[in-house]
This record gives structure tokens, sequence and C-alpha cells, in this order.
């Protein structure tokens, strides 16, 4: 079915948002009404300026250009042009005319391509593709250069703090670092998590308007690759080091513990005893406040039938209070006697988270000077997840840094 200039009518050119110099002059449904194509072409003079030296320019032939439109009336929707194309008289370069529904270079118009990215925030791009019908190969494209252009307006000149932690990529310990201010923003994501990836961030920093000079405190793990590049590239900032990392390390130390008295258990025949400690796991790693009565009976009943567990899970419980201090000195203090503490019981299921504190001693009590608060990482990696489940596994790291800054950024 094919309609004339003047059978398309007004509402055509605003549904398009067109106007002069560029008029709709023809739209042709197909036979099986599921796809509609609209001719759009520019009447009169098109004058275009030349973005390198400013001089105006006149068209000398066309060029015909297709792009994919949202849906009209359910049916697909192509826009095709015959785009003047321009030479400079004075610099000679050639050039095609902006239009205006459609940026350079796209296959898609702005409408189209501002639907896509509001369905990829809510939705993974493969079922986005699926709903729009386009491939998500293309759809990518379409991100990240929304991605890369509201990035670049990123402004990093008051950032004094920052956290960073990392996760993994896909499997086969494949890492990205994932750097985020006070505010819970991601400001940076890099490939892997050595120093190098800090290096990188500094880089970043600098070419937006930031200064590695004015940052004064970093919150981030234990790995050795954060901390030499973090001396290296911001020598004058304070680290502290995430409590929630450092009491997952003794978490491990709990765990080791009952695994170890589930194994003597069953070698000594002692298989009943044995059964109850197998899957209670995760009842010894929760709190003590979050624990229902039910499960504090289970918790108190292993810790009095278990000596070298309950003397780990009370370590554990005496570790969490060192951040309850007002003051450093007072937590210094307590962990010192912690370590004494730990050190003396000679449990082998506490080597490990011993090594951590008196290694790490003074990064960990930085934390009553910097206040910084594992919770921000805690709730950006919650974000992080749920973008990595959507995905189910990124085939490119550079996959996931556009979706973390999709979502995560407060830019896009």
């Amino acid at each position: 079915m094919y309609f004339a200039e003047q059978e398309c009518g007004e509402a055509v050119h605003k549904a398009l948002h067109l106007s002069d110099p560029w008029k709709a002059f023809s739209m042709n449904i197909d036979d099986t009404e599921t796809r509609v194509d609209i001719r759009i072409r520019s009447k009169g003079k098109v004058e275009h300026i030349c973005p390198d030296c400013g001089c105006s320019c006149e068209g000398y032939d066309k060029r015909e250009r297709t792009w994919q439109h949202m849906d009209f009336f359910d049916m697909e929707c192509h826009l095709h042009c015959a785009v003047p194309r321009m030479e400079c008289p004075k610099c000679g370069k050639v050039m095609l005319v902006d239009v205006p529904w459609a940026q350079e270079n796209s296959g898609f118009t702005l409408l189209f391509e501002a639907k896509g990215v509001e369905l990829m925030k809510e939705m993974p791009v493969n079922a986005t593709g699926r709903y729009l019908g386009v491939t998500d190969k293309r759809l990518w494209r379409v991100l990240d250069k929304h991605v890369e252009e509201r990035m670049k307006h990123q402004d990093l000149s008051e950032l004094d703090r920052f956290y960073v932690d990392e996760t993994s990529c896909r499997r086969g310990h494949r890492y990205v670092s994932i750097f985020v201010d006070e505010d819970h923003n991601i400001i940076f994501v890099t490939n892997g998590n050595d120093a190098s990836s800090v290096a990188r961030f500094r880089e970043h920093l600098e070419a937006h308007e930031g200064k590695a000079s004015n940052v004064k405190f970093i919150c981030c793990d234990m790995g050795k690759g954060f901390l030499s590049g973090i001396k290296n590239e911001f020598p004058g900032a304070v680290v502290t080091y995430d409590r929630y990392h450092v009491i997952q390390h003794m978490s491990l130390a709990v765990d080791r513990a009952r695994r170890h008295e589930w194994n003597v258990l069953r070698e000594g025949g002692r298989l009943k005893d044995a059964t109850k400690l197998k899957g209670q796991r995760f009842v010894l790693l929760r709190n003590v406040e979050n624990l229902s009565p039910s499960q504090k009976e289970r918790v108190d009943w292993i810790l009095e039938s278990h000596k070298e567990i309950g003397i780990v899970y009370g370590l554990k419980e005496s570790l969490r209070d060192t951040w309850d201090y007002d003051s450093g000195y007072g937590a210094a203090n307590h962990l010192l006697d912690w370590l004494i503490t730990a050190e003396r019981t000679g449990i082998s299921a506490l080597r490990d988270i011993i090594k951590v504190v008196d290694n790490h001693f003074s990064e960990i009590l930085n934390w009553f000077r910097s206040k910084m608060n594992n919770g921000v990482m805690e709730g950006m990696n919650s974000v992080i997840q749920a973008v990595k489940r959507r995905a189910r596994g990124y085939r490119d790291w550079r996959n996931l840094r556009t979706m973390c800054y999709l979502r995560g950024s407060g830019l896009c």
C-alpha cells in the first residue's frame, strides 16, 4: 500500500519530528502489513557548516541512507533518505549533511536508540534484541556509544576518597577492578586487579579534572596488587582495609574449625555427632543478632559440645567488636589483645587470620581516621551481581564495564 506526500499527512511529519527542509514524501506498507518504509527528502537548499574550518558548504550529490525507526502501529518502520553530500571549498573535506533524526554513521534513529537504551537498563541486551528485532551486537554498539558520550561529562575534580574492589568477569579467574565514590557511583571500571589497574584509574582521574594529590582516603581489599598500585599512584592517601574482607577471613577460620572437628568425629567413628555438624556452616557464619531462636539453640549446642569451634567462634565475635570502639586507641589495644589471645590458642584454623591482622594492623585501624563504610561497596556489589546474573557471564569485559556504567554511574 503506497501513500504519496499529500497522503502522508501532517501526522507523519509530527510523529517523525521533521522540520524544514526535511519532508516525508512517500510511505509504503508491504503486502503482509508487517513493515512500513517512509521516504524523506530535503526541499530547497541545504547548507552545512564544515566542523573543521567553519566554512559554509553546499551539496554536490546525494547518498542513499536507511535507518530503523520505532515500530509504526506495530509495523517495523524504516526511514530512507538521499542525504546531500558536501565538499568544503576551503579545506576540501567531504561529508554528509547531519540529519536531525539520527546520529552520524548510525543505522538507527535517535528515538529508536533512546528506546533501546531504556529497555537495556531493565532487561538483558539479547532479550532487548529479540524484542526489537535487532542483533545484540548492533545494540551493544548503540549502548557503548551512549555510555561513552555520557561518561565524557564526568567531573572528578572534587574526588578526595574512593573505594576499589574486584569482581570476576567470567570463569577462569578473569577479573575487573571497580572504583566507586562516596556517593555510591561507579566512577571507573578497568580490566585486571593489579597495580596497573590503579595506574589506569589515576590516568582516568586526571583526564576528568581530578588530582591524585587531592585523594586523602582509599578503602580496598587486601590484594597486594591494589596496595602496590596505591603506594605508587596515591602515596599521600591513607589506606583502610575493608572490614567486610577482614571478617570474611575470620569466617573462613570458623569454617575451617568446623570442618576439622567434623573430620575428627568421622574418623573417630562418632558419625551421629559428625552428622549434627554437617550443614551448619551458614548458621555459624551469621551474626549473632541475626539468628532466629532455633538457630541460636543450634549454635549454642555446637559451641558447648565442640571446644575448638567455640574458641574460634568467640574470637570471631570479639574481632567484630574492634569497630565498636569510640577511638582508634581503644580499638588498637583491643586488637592487640585479640592477636595475643588468638596466637596462644595454637589452633591451626586461626593461622591465616592471625597473619592477616598482624600484617595489616595499621590499615585495619585506619577506619577510625577515614570512617569509610564497607556498606558502600556491599551496596554496589549487589548492583554488579545483578548485572552479571542478567548476562550470565560476559564474553568481553568491556561489555561488563558498559553495563556497570549504565546501571551504576549516575550519569547514564
